[in-house]
C-alpha cells in the first residue's frame, strides 16, 4: 500500500492521478464529468463514469483498492455533508481505505497555498470557495446556486453581459459598445434578430462562453466601454462578497493567500474583476490579500493531501514539490 490517488472531478472532466510513495507519476486516467448535478440520474448515472475513470488508472498499474494507501476526491457537486458521507460510503463499499471526499474548492488550499492553508475560489463552469484556516477548519461558501449567491461561473458571466446588452434594446439599460460586438460576434444587423440569434447560437451550444467573454465583455472593457467595466467590478463583487465571508469566519492571521482556479478568471482578458474584488475583499475582512493563480491541475492538491493522509505532513514536505512538478507535465 505505497500508492496515493488524488482526483479532480469537474462538470466538464475528470483528472486521476496514482503516485508512489517516493512521489513519482505510476498512472494517470481522465474523462468525462464526475459531478454528479451534471447527470439527470445524479450519483447513479455519475458513479459509472467515476468507475471507469479511477479503474483505468488502477488497471495500467495491475492494482486495486487495498494497494492505494490513501485517496482524496475533489468533487464539483459535493457541496453538503450528506453528499460527502454518499460518495466516502460508496468508495468504502469498492474497498478503498483512508478515503476523504471534498468538494473541488478545496484543492487549490493544498495545491497552491504556501503555508498549507488559505483560500481557494473556483470559478470555472461554476464557481464556490473552498477556506482550510490555521486551525485546520474547513468552510465551503457557495457552489450551491444562485438562492446562496452564486454568479454560477462562467455561464452566469455570459448570462449577465446577454442581459445587459437586451437591456440596453429593451428594457431602459445603458448605452454599450458591447451591443455592437455582439452583433459582429452573432452576424445580425439588428435587435429583433438578436434573441432568436442567442437561442440559435449560444443556446445550441455553437457561441462558447469564452466568444462572449473575449469578443464581446473583455474588447468593450479594455476600449474603456463605462457598462462593461461596471460588469466586471459587479462580477468582481459577488466574488469578494463569497470569499470575504469564508475569511470572516474562518481563523487566519493578517494576510490570506487565495488561490485561483478556473478559466474564468485564470483567462480573463482584462485585469479589472480579479483586481477589484481583492480591493473588496481586503475592505470586507480588514486584511491583506495575495491572489495566487493557480499554475499546476488542482489534482496536485488532492494527491498532496493524500500524501498527508497516508504518510503523514513532514514526510508529504520532502514529496509535494515533485508532485506538483509531475502533474504539471
Amino acid at each position: 500500500m505505497d500508492y496515493i490517488l488524488g482526483l479532480d472531478g469537474g462538470g466538464t472532466k475528470t483528472d486521476c492521478y496514482i503516485f508512489t510513495k517516493d512521489g513519482e507519476l505510476a498512472a494517470f486516467a481522465s474523462g468525462g464529468a464526475t459531478n454528479h448535478e451534471k447527470y439527470d440520474g445524479g450519483f447513479d448515472e455519475m458513479t459509472p463514469v467515476f468507475d471507469a475513470i479511477v479503474g483505468e488508472a488502477m488497471a495500467k498499474l495491475s492494482i486495486g483498492p487495498a494497494d492505494i494507501a490513501a485517496s482524496v476526491y475533489g468533487m464539483a457537486g459535493i457541496d453538503v455533508p450528506s453528499q460527502k458521507i454518499r460518495m466516502e460510503d460508496y468508495l468504502a463499499k469498492k474497498g478503498f481505505k483512508n478515503a476523504l471526499v471534498v468538494n473541488d474548492s478545496f484543492l487549490g488550499v493544498k495545491a497552491g497555498c504556501t503555508k498549507g492553508y488559505g483560500i481557494s475560489f473556483v470559478n470555472g463552469t461554476g464557481n464556490s470557495v473552498g477556506g482550510v484556516d490555521r486551525d485546520g477548519k474547513q468552510l465551503q461558501v457557495g457552489g450551491t446556486g444562485e438562492f446562496f449567491g452564486d454568479l454560477n461561473g462562467a455561464t452566469g458571466m455570459s448570462g449577465a453581459v446577454i442581459c445587459t446588452v437586451y437591456s440596453m434594446f429593451y428594457r431602459c439599460g445603458e448605452k454599450t459598445s458591447m451591443a455592437e460586438k455582439f452583433f459582429a460576434l452573432l452576424g445580425i444587423e439588428s435587435p429583433e434578430q438578436f434573441t432568436e440569434a442567442i437561442y440559435d447560437q449560444y443556446f445550441a451550444g455553437t457561441l462558447t462562453n469564452k466568444d462572449i467573454h473575449n469578443e464581446v465583455l473583455y474588447k468593450a472593457a479594455n476600449e474603456g466601454d463605462a457598462v462593461a467595466l461596471a460588469l466586471l467590478k459587479s462580477f468582481g463583487d459577488q466574488f469578494a462578497l463569497s470569499i470575504g465571508g469564508c475569511i470572516n469566519n474562518l481563523n487566519f492571521g493578517e494576510e490570506v493567500e487565495v488561490v485561483l482556479i478556473g478559466s474564468a478568471s485564470l483567462r480573463a482578458q482584462s485585469p479589472v474583476m480579479m483586481d477589484h474584488c481583492r480591493e473588496r475583499i481586503e475592505a470586507l475582512t480588514g486584511k491583506k490579500i495575495t491572489m495566487l493563480p493557480l499554475s499546476n491541475p488542482p489534482a496536485a492538491g488532492a494527491l498532496i493531501w493524500a500524501a498527508e493522509l497516508a504518510f503523514g505532513s513532514d514526510y508529504t514536505d520532502t514529496i509535494r514539490a515533485k508532485i506538483i512538478d509531475a502533474t504539471k507535465k
